[in-house]
């Protein structure tokens, strides 16, 4: 018998950020009035939270501030729906590896303080639910996550932002992934908030080397390089067709909880068409910045077929230490996974055709073509 999936509601990311970040989203961005109810559930909770973040970045922050980091932190790449989840979850079953917990994603400073995290843990833990609807992921408030989330929380820049504002993807990516028209004192403060981010994750998952999984950052790469020279990049990458169609299903059912303002699925796909334009050609513009140890590319093909091998050529290239201590767990979570079912999907013929035209110079740098189990209509 398969066990039933915990129910639950999602909420826009924006319910642990910085009263002042909320209100400049609400202000210069369009809304759509039939979330209005939405929107005030965020700014009730944002309120009920104020105290909490506001002691916690006064009191305990700057506890992290001028920490050290230990080791160089590894920076799992590639564009959405390219298997970053699956590698993500994979090497944090590794003890030494630190990572951004959902509910820190969420409520960044709101982590340490303990009746703050007391009570809005237990209200995250209520309402995530137990998978994620577009595919099927286990969710959970203590499992790994993207930090993207959280990277608007006090400094508004963060692409994901997108997900309350569908409609202005394209500009976000050219504003928070790029940067453009970004001030130097701006920008400065984000790399701040990222750093502090990550040694908090370290401190609040034991590890003593940060693995960050967070698609964005594939076009960020010159920029993570100022931050941390010595950092490590697994860049994961799938057959963009399967790419198109699975975040095309993915966003289709993870936009209505979370949007502030409506949008056409066209609208949608147009969209997926230009970011992934964007963003992989930053990508391979980008990678020449990265010595060659630290830079290890991995077909998401080869993960689904010999996961413990691709695992092994990751530490030997990276030199990552602590994979034989590792290796039962990677064992375990493997045989776990072997029942979890993914999403078949079809493909109309004129989208097929644009992804050809579109995206052929990535198809072309790593030798794909059209699947043969892709089903056109």
């Amino acid at each position: 018998m398969t066990k039933k999936s915990k129910r639950g509601m999602l909420f826009p990311p924006a319910i642990g950020y910085s009263m002042t970040v909320v209100l400049s989203l609400i202000i210069k961005n369009k809304l759509s009035l039939k979330y209005f109810l939405r929107i005030v559930i965020l700014v009730l909770i944002n309120i009920i939270n104020y105290p909490f973040r506001t002691y916690e970045r006064l009191f305990i922050n700057p506890r992290f501030k001028h920490k050290d980091l230990s080791k160089a932190p590894v920076f799992i790449i590639g564009h959405w729906r390219s298997g970053t989840t699956h590698l993500h979850n994979l090497l944090c079953q590794d003890s030494q590896m630190a990572y951004a917990s959902t509910y820190q994603s969420v409520f960044p400073d709101t982590l340490f303080n303990k009746l703050g995290r007391f009570l809005f843990k237990g209200f995250s833990s209520l309402l995530i639910p137990g998978t994620r609807k577009g595919d099927n992921v286990s969710l959970g408030s203590s499992l790994p996550q993207e930090e993207e989330f959280a990277l608007g929380a006090k400094t508004p820049l963060s692409f994901y932002f997108f997900w309350m504002f569908p409609q202005k993807m394209i500009q976000f990516y050219d504003t928070y992934i790029r940067f453009h028209r970004v001030k130097k004192k701006q920008l400065d403060r984000w790399k701040s908030d990222y750093q502090l981010f990550i040694k908090k994750a370290i401190k609040n998952t034991t590890g003593d080397r940060y693995l960050s999984k967070n698609p964005p950052n594939t076009g960020r790469i010159k920029t993570l390089l100022s931050m941390f020279p010595d950092a490590k990049f697994i860049f994961i990458h799938r057959n963009p067709v399967e790419v198109f169609l699975s975040t095309q299903n993915f966003y289709r059912k993870m936009l209505p909880p979370l949007q502030l303002q409506a949008i056409h699925t066209d609208q949608i796909d147009t969209n997926i068409i230009s970011i992934y334009k964007k963003i992989m050609n930053d990508y391979l513009q980008e990678k020449e910045a990265i010595p060659a140890k630290n830079l290890v590319e991995v077909p998401y093909t080869e993960l689904e077929k010999s996961p413990l091998t691709v695992l092994e050529t990751i530490y030997t290239h990276l030199d990552l230490d602590n994979f034989e201590a590792a290796f039962p767990r990677f064992e375990h979570y493997i045989d776990k996974m072997k029942s979890y079912n993914k999403n078949k999907h079809y493909i109309e013929k004129h989208q097929l055709e644009t992804i050809r035209n579109e995206w052929r110079f990535f198809m072309d740098a790593y030798a794909y073509d059209v699947p043969e189990n892709v089903i056109v209509e």
